[in-house]
């Protein structure tokens, strides 16, 4: 990681944790990430449990994140939810363009985009997220499938609001299935992903962007994988929904 960006890491919970168990896990990685000073740290609980984990996490160093947001503000939009409510409880991240999002909600890179811009106007950051299945990395297509998807969902951003975004590249092959990339093939995309960003908003913002890694991130492989020079955090599913695991790889990133 290069020292001029802070690590990001970020715990997934998809949809897990009553609002019971959210706050038990909250408070146990309160105590044990009390003094972590070098990492951005951030839950993402589900919807439901955003209020309870708000009020928790209030005089800590973490952070509070959503999983997902509407494209459009308040109005006749069934289900959805807008930015300006995920700011009622304080949220200041949304994990937006989730493999799982595009293959079962069907989300464009073009919808992402939308949703990317009515997060930044209400100042909200969000985790963009990008990354190949395993038929496209096998087909040698990653980089043309990784450009695509990162032009796509930043269209419409300005360099400023690039700048502030944070990426996340996630192979879809290594997604809760125990295979992660290598810490070569890691950085290979990471650097590549940057390369993009310099061609579109020039080499300031593109050094300055965020780039997590995420695919089964484990304690065990999170000191070499951030210690690549253009892996900047972890955007952890499985391992951030338990406190040990979770606590550990934080930990093992400094």
């Amino acid at each position: 990681m290069d020292k001029e960006r802070k690590l990001i890491i970020a715990g997934n919970w998809k949809c897990n944790k009553t609002v019971a168990e959210a706050l038990v896990l909250v408070g146990d990685l309160k105590r044990e990430l009390a003094p972590v000073k070098e990492v951005d740290i951030v839950c993402c609980p589900p919807f439901t449990a955003l209020d309870a984990v708000s009020k928790a996490i209030l005089d800590s160093n973490i952070r509070l994140g959503a999983q997902n947001m509407g494209e459009n503000g308040l109005g006749a939009f069934t289900g959805e939810v807008a930015a300006g409510m995920l700011k009622e409880f304080s949220v200041g991240y949304v994990i937006l363009g989730h493999s799982e999002r595009r293959q079962f909600q069907k989300e464009s890179d073009a919808l992402i985009a939308k949703k990317a811009a009515a997060a930044h106007a209400a100042n909200i950051i969000p985790i963009v997220c990008v990354g190949e299945t395993l038929a496209e990395r096998e087909a040698g297509i990653t980089n043309a499938v990784v450009e695509t998807q990162l032009k796509g969902s930043l269209t419409g951003l300005t360099s400023e609001q690039v700048e502030r975004t944070v990426v996340a590249y996630e192979p879809v092959w290594a997604i809760g299935t125990g295979k992660t990339a290598t810490t070569a093939q890691a950085q290979e995309v990471h650097a590549f992903l940057r390369k993009v960003i310099g061609t579109l908003h020039g080499d300031t913002v593109a050094r300055r962007v965020r780039i997590q890694y995420g695919g089964s991130v484990k304690p065990n492989n999170a000191r070499e994988l951030m210690s690549q020079p253009d892996v900047d955090g972890a955007l952890v599913g499985g391992a951030s929904l338990e406190v040990r695991s979770f606590a550990d790889i934080i930990k093992n990133s400094i």
